[in-house]
């Protein structure tokens, strides 16, 4: 079942193309820290990107909301699939998420790189 609310997915994507230097940094950060550690969180990301903005005195002082981490963590891990798993996310019964297993895998056959046989491992079908 997904949830309604003002951290849909939806949202995101809004605010996400409103902000996009937010997923730069984020990426930025994340790449830095997968160098020195198996797993990380996402929310100490967050805390980094508020501090440079602060500290720095360049560009916007993002104001972001927490209730968009969990998106950026599996954005982030959808985009690079060779850190799968490097942030921890819950599935509950009520999310705004999809599979990200499944997400992972519409963008691979999107990028022709996985196979319709792959596909048919998950139970997917790509249509032609």
């Amino acid at each position: 079942m997904k949830a309604k609310g003002k951290y849909t997915k939806e949202n995101f994507e809004i605010y996400h193309k409103k902000n996009p230097d937010i997923y730069k940094m984020f990426v930025k950060f994340a790449l830095m820290v997968a160098d020195r550690r198996k797993y990380y969180s996402a929310k100490a990301i967050f805390h980094r990107i508020r501090w440079e903005t602060v500290i720095s005195g360049e560009g916007e002082e993002y104001k972001i909301s927490d209730g968009f981490i969990s998106h950026y963590a599996r954005k982030f891990m959808i985009d690079y699939p060779q850190h799968k798993g490097f942030f921890k996310t819950k599935t509950r019964k009520v999310s705004y998420h999809e599979d990200p297993a499944k997400e992972c895998l519409m963008k691979q056959a999107a990028l022709h790189t996985t196979t319709d046989d792959h596909l048919q491992e998950h139970g997917w079908k790509l249509i032609h």
